[in-house]
């Protein structure tokens, strides 16, 4: 036996297939391949020799279906080939005729052929892992078409060429190759490399053993009770070992358990199945592999769907806690956006009314003429205060507006090359009665060159008043408020600073700073008169020119913001 697929080699086909090796590893590879053929292949007709014409069971096939089966598609036709001529080789080297050895390995090959193909194309992608609907159409196909096609014609070619009768060649050559399907290639195919290695380490190497004692005392008791066909202790022994180990430990159990009643049956030494012949007594143990094989494949499949459904479950339910993790955030997310926005229209309705009411309070003394006709002294007051309402209304309205805009992404910014020292002075210009009105000195620390910066001017000014208004609204009298701009070379950016010397603000209260409707002063914050937008509206203008905000403080101490801003592309080229 051997196995093998016809193939024209003369073909452009056939002759890249025969380039099995695009470099050296590959080559070690196929040879170490050839040589596994060759070796199950001859020791599979040296076993003839005690068991009769025909092999008990023939390895070489299930071999090379598992290697094709863990292989690349495209590695077909190399791997068919390759174990094609070592089959042929090993049956040569046996001395089987030319002839034989040739039509003996094609019959093989359409075993292997239809093994590969079929499990390929009814299993489909759950050929890397152990499931139901592999198991059960690799069984089908173990004892079904694939070794009746091979059996079926190896019959006809002994028939036609040696005269052989038909039936007990098919029934002899299934079996065989049945057997060998069934009790190899599951183990083959489920347990790998790591899994022994994981099972001998230092972590499972208690548990391992504990499970093997179970084995050991299985092979104690029918060593020293052999006249009783005690195998059956082998089932729940195997089984012990699946369990705790999966297929590795599966498959050691079996193997251990194969080679104990199989190698004194070859020896002709087995007192357990008391048989003749010898062929008699090798399918009845082969028999037991198999069904032992099934066992195992079949528990360990059940193991490995458990195993990957609770991976799942655990996965799902992890995803669930982060999920209601994940709610209760955004649920004290919303519940302080809300309270923060409530806080914000309290506050709002509060600033709004303060100025309308001096509005409308003080031009309706003016328009009832109560101290007389209009050109009375208070009326020049009343008309200041009025302006003061008005423009603070404005203030407050604008800023509204502004951060609704942003927020819709309908702010719009025009970037140029600005000089920045202009809008510095017009700001500090705008902000130096209400300054002087607090009692707050205003200071500045700025280059005395001229400081081009590409960005929005209008956008620049809103920041810097916005800094400035804030800093004099939280500043004691006799304190100061200091303007700072300079620029960082090493990080090609305009850095505007405004520090002052006002009530500060708490270190866990800075982060929230510059979120809208956030308002973050203290109690001293109840006595000024801001929606808490300020900030917001600066932090928000410098993120629309890829700059950053950052807030230093201290109760007690006062406050220094600092905005950072790119230079620009435009001002590196007018340097």
């Amino acid at each position: 036996m051997s196995a093998s697929h016809s193939l024209d080699v003369s073909s452009p086909r056939g002759r890249g297939a025969l380039a099995l090796a695009p470099n050296v590893r590959q080559s070690v590879r196929y040879s170490l391949f050839a040589t596994l053929v060759f070796g199950c292949a001859y020791g599979g007709l040296w076993l003839t020799s005690f068991t009769g014409r025909i092999a008990v069971i023939w390895v070489a096939n299930a071999v090379v279906c598992a290697v094709m089966l863990k292989s690349a598609r495209r590695a077909f036709w190399p791997l068919m080939l390759t174990a094609t001529f070592a089959a042929i080789a090993g049956g040569a080297v046996f001395g089987d005729r030319p002839t034989d050895a040739i039509l003996l390995a094609l019959c093989n090959g359409v075993e292997i052929a239809l093994m590969v193909l079929l499990l390929r194309r009814l299993a489909g992608p759950v050929l890397n892992q152990a499931t139901p609907r592999l198991l059960w159409t690799f069984f089908a196909l173990a004892i079904g078409p694939a070794p009746m096609a091979s059996a079926l014609l190896a019959a006809l070619e002994q028939l036609l060429l040696r005269g052989h009768a038909f039936w007990p060649v098919a029934i002899h050559w299934y079996m065989g190759d049945a057997f060998g399907l069934l009790v190899l290639l599951p183990p083959l195919l489920t347990a790998r490399l790591r899994d022994f290695r994981a099972m001998l380490s230092l972590a499972q190497l208690p548990g391992t053993m504990l499970a093997l004692s179970g084995l050991a005392a299985a092979l104690s008791v029918n060593l020293i009770f052999h006249h009783f066909p005690l195998a059956y202790l082998f089932f729940p022994a195997v089984l012990l070992l699946t369990f705790t180990r999966g297929f590795a430990g599966g498959t050691l159990g079996t193997l251990v358990a194969d080679a104990y009643l199989l190698l004194p049956a070859l020896a002709g030494r087995s007192e357990t199945i008391p048989l003749s012949p010898m062929r008699d007594q090798i399918m009845v143990i082969l028999g037991f592999a198999a069904v032992l094989s099934f066992t195992v494949v079949l528990t360990g499949t059940a193991l490995a769907h458990r195993r990957r459904l609770e991976r799942g479950l655990a996965l799902a339910l992890g995803r669930a806690e982060e999920a209601v993790e994940e709610a209760v955030v955004a649920k004290d997310a919303a519940e302080n956006a809300n309270r923060s926005k409530s806080m914000f229209l309290a506050n709002m309705s509060h600033e709004l009314r303060t100025p309308l009411n001096a509005v409308i309070g003080f031009s309706e003394v003016m328009k009832s003429e109560m101290f007389g006709p209009l050109g009375h002294p208070h009326y020049l007051e009343y008309s200041g205060l009025i302006h003061e309402a008005g423009s603070h209304l404005l203030e407050l309205i604008n800023d509204v507006l502004d951060m609704s805009k942003i927020e819709a992404g309908k702010f719009e910014i025009e970037k140029k090359l600005i000089d920045v020292m202009p809008v510095v002075e017009d700001c500090l210009r705008l902000m130096q009665e209400r300054a002087q009105a607090g009692g707050v000195t205003l200071l500045r620390e700025v280059p005395e060159e001229p400081f081009k910066l590409f960005a929005d001017r209008r956008a620049f000014k809103q920041i810097l008043l916005n800094l400035l208004s804030n800093a004099v609204k939280f500043t004691p009298r006799d304190g100061a408020v200091t303007v700072t701009l300079r620029r960082d070379q090493v990080r090609r950016s305009c850095l505007l600073s405004v520090r002052d010397t006002g009530v500060g603000i708490p270190t866990e209260a800075i982060s929230g700073l510059g979120n809208p409707f956030v308002q973050a002063r203290g109690d001293v914050a109840i006595a000024h008169e801001g929606t808490g937008l300020g900030l917001a509206l600066v932090q928000a203008l410098a993120r629309m020119h890829d700059g950053t905000m950052r807030i230093e403080s201290d109760l007690g101490t006062g406050t220094l913001v600092t905005v950072e801003l790119p230079l620009g592309i435009a001002v590196e080229r007018a340097a």
